[in-house]
């Protein structure tokens, strides 16, 4: 049932549609405005930041955004002006918007920054309500004192955020650190929402081939399977490794590859569910997500989209115990979770391979469990009104 009311929706690409969220809002929504702002990047396939406008699930308007154009050696420098730049046209346009397209009844958002300039939002009466979904928590720790400066910035709006109407969790680790450093009430509880999955039932003819979904960065642990692909290679002379994504790292994935006899097939950025990437993925075999298990490591806080894609399409994973998700993945057979080692690796590989089919079909019944039709109606519950 679509609600009678009108949201703005702020996320950073290549994430806006993670788990379909941008799909179930156009479903529930009248009236939506998507801003959608490079973070990443994300190579030849990055689009522009854009802010698109919606009713009843059709685009009736698009903007071009302005971006900060940036390289990866200043791109935290530059992360005060961009992120003025960002506040700035977020008030900018919702303002400019608000006589045709208000009043906005949610503002909704995932990153701290980005929930504080709604709340100003808020305080000056142009949206009613606001969501905040946190996905993540940086830890300031790093090798760069640059890096850890600029971490810290980021978790003073965090502590502004936690005044949204709503707070809903990606999963008990961030609400349970928020109470144990005293932002949140201990008695209280809050929703907990992961990243959903869109259940994709297609003709499979996999191969031995292990599928990478996800932005191109080191922390992903792409360099456990690139550093040793020899040893892949003569352990299982059929396998071969499918990578769809692209990010800051592509570079230096690209030149661990190019001395790797296993073959490995850089696809670029697809949407997971395009026609394209069904006829990459119906090859493949098996999901991988080696997050690096170090400390820092942002991922500890999150919620593994490319896992809940993998399991979306009925594959198998092989993860590391990064993740709260991982316990999950163990504990249903859905996958293997190991430690960050190749010989881990390939024994995990071998398992899954002796026993693909209940693997798999584990896999499965896990997606259904966050159907995202479904699912997310927690994150609004409570909070929309009237619908027709």
């Amino acid at each position: 049932m679509r609600s009678k009311e009108t949201i703005i929706y702020i996320n950073f690409a290549p994430y806006e549609n993670a788990g379909k969220i941008l799909d179930y809002i156009l479903t529930r929504f009248h009236t939506v405005l998507v801003f959608s702002f490079n973070f990443h990047r994300l190579g030849v396939h990055q689009k522009p930041s854009t802010l698109r406008i919606y009713r009843e699930g059709k685009i009736i308007e698009h903007f071009r955004l302005i971006q900060t154009p940036t390289t990866p050696q200043i791109a935290f420098l530059l992360l005060p002006i961009r992120s003025l730049i960002i506040f700035l046209q977020i008030i900018f346009h919702a303002i400019r918007l608000h006589r045709e397209f208000g009043p906005y009844d949610i503002y909704f958002t995932v990153n701290a920054f980005t929930a504080w300039s709604g709340n100003i939002l808020r305080r000056i009466g142009i949206v009613k309500k606001t969501i905040f979904w946190v996905w993540d928590y940086y830890p300031p720790i790093d090798k760069s004192k640059i890096v850890m400066f600029m971490r810290w910035m980021y978790w003073q709006f965090d502590k502004l955020a936690s005044h949204s109407d709503s707070l809903i969790f990606l999963n008990h680790r961030l609400e349970r650190l928020r109470k144990k450093i005293n932002i949140l009430p201990l008695a209280k509880s809050y929703p907990i929402v992961g990243i959903g999955t869109k259940i994709i039932n297609i003709q499979r003819n996999p191969t031995f081939s292990l599928l990478f979904i996800g932005v191109l960065k080191q922390s992903q642990g792409l360099d456990l399977i690139l550093s040793n692909t020899e040893k892949l290679f003569s352990t299982f002379p059929a396998i071969a490794l499918h990578i769809i994504g692209s990010g800051p790292d592509e570079d230096y994935f690209k030149k661990l590859a190019q001395k790797s006899k296993m073959p490995i097939y850089f696809h670029g950025l697809l949407d997971v569910f395009s026609v394209d990437a069904k006829q990459i993925i119906k090859k493949t075999a098996i999901g991988i997500a080696p997050y690096k298990p170090e400390r820092g490591n942002v991922s500890y806080f999150g919620d593994p989209a490319k896992i809940k894609n993998y399991i979306g399409y009925g594959l198998p994973v092989i993860t590391t115990n990064v993740f709260e998700f991982a316990k999950e993945i163990k504990k249903t057979k859905s996958g293997i979770v190991i430690p960050y080692n190749i010989t881990s690796f390939i024994r995990a590989l071998k398992k899954i391979n002796a026993d693909y089919s209940e693997y798999a079909s584990n896999s499965y019944k896990l997606s259904k469990k966050y159907n995202y039709t479904k699912y997310y109606n927690l994150i609004f519950k409570n909070i929309t009104q009237a619908t027709y």
